[in-house]
């Protein structure tokens, strides 16, 4: 269940998410300034490092060596002169527009959460992931998205689990040790678990549907038969799988009210072309099964 729930994670947030290169196109040779980067350190046999990082123009970079002959630093900060030093550095893609967008929101939200670090293996070296904030004076900060190899840590921020994800699929090679001994990352949930509606009876809610004009406000909609049991069904079933970004949107949205057979009003759901809508960004939702749903 797990392996398929990562797999459709990934089919959701990545499918098409690189940008085609236009022939003659000007393509930067050095990184630009670095908002998301990862990489691997291997010490204690094998003497290697991989490096992969994100700028903030989607620019996706690539590095790999011995350590003895790149000699890469231990401090973030340098960390990040380094890289943007360009040294070696290859550009092996681009990140389209939307994705980009998405994935800046994600950068700007994190947040330092999670545990203490413990220590799961020896000799697997040290994979580790950070989103790079910067200051009104472009003064860089960077937060620790997750750490794996010897040592493991998850930042259980949901921002943070997302960007981590995102690296995972754009490095696969720089961050392969992360599999068991990573973080595990955002553990999908029901629906009714994570808004709050498992006190609700699916089979006897009122529902009235709107969709939400940025200039024109609440337009109803008509539910047809077919809709209602739609959402009901998501209302049983439903799994929210990951965060996708995190953004608010002021318009485009569908949102349902649900109310009691007496009319009382009990809480609201908000869909933005297929994502759920939160006070904190949006999160991607899959039909599930009875038995999450029950959980």
């Amino acid at each position: 269940m797990k392996k398929i729930v990562f797999c459709m994670i990934l089919m959701l947030l990545f499918t098409g998410i690189l940008a085609p290169v236009q022939a003659g196109a000007e393509v930067a040779s050095v990184p630009g300034q670095v908002i998301l980067y990862t990489y691997y350190r291997q010490l204690g046999w094998g003497d290697q490092v991989q490096i992969g990082c994100v700028d903030a123009k989607g620019g996706l970079w690539l590095l790999t060596g011995h350590d003895g002959t790149l000699k890469w630093p231990y401090e973030t900060a340098e960390q990040l002169e380094y890289i943007q030093s360009g040294t070696d550095m290859e550009r092996i893609g681009t990140l389209d527009s939307d994705a980009l967008f998405d994935l800046k929101s994600l950068v700007l939200s994190t947040d330092d959460q999670g545990h203490d670090s413990v220590s799961v293996a020896m000799d697997a070296g040290t994979e580790r992931s950070y989103a790079v904030q910067y200051d009104n004076e472009e003064q860089a900060h960077c937060i620790l998205l997750g750490m794996s190899g010897d040592d493991c840590f998850e930042n259980t921020d949901p921002d943070a689990q997302a960007l981590y994800l995102y690296l995972r699929t754009m490095f696969p090679q720089v961050t392969c040790y992360g599999g068991d001994m990573g973080p595990r990352g955002f553990e999908p949930v029901s629906i009714r678990t994570f808004c709050n509606l498992e006190g609700l009876d699916p089979d006897h809610l009122e529902i009235t549907a709107c969709y939400v004009d940025c200039e024109t406000g609440p337009l109803p909609i008509t539910l047809t038969e077919e809709d209602r049991l739609a959402l009901l069904d998501l209302i049983r079933n439903g799994v929210v799988i990951g965060k996708s970004n995190a953004t608010m949107v002021t318009g485009g949205t569908t949102s349902y009210d649900l109310s009691d057979p007496d009319g009382n009003y009990l809480t609201s759901l908000e869909f933005y072309d297929g994502l759920l809508v939160r006070s904190d960004g949006m999160y991607a939702i899959s039909s599930g099964d009875s038995g999450m749903a029950d959980n």
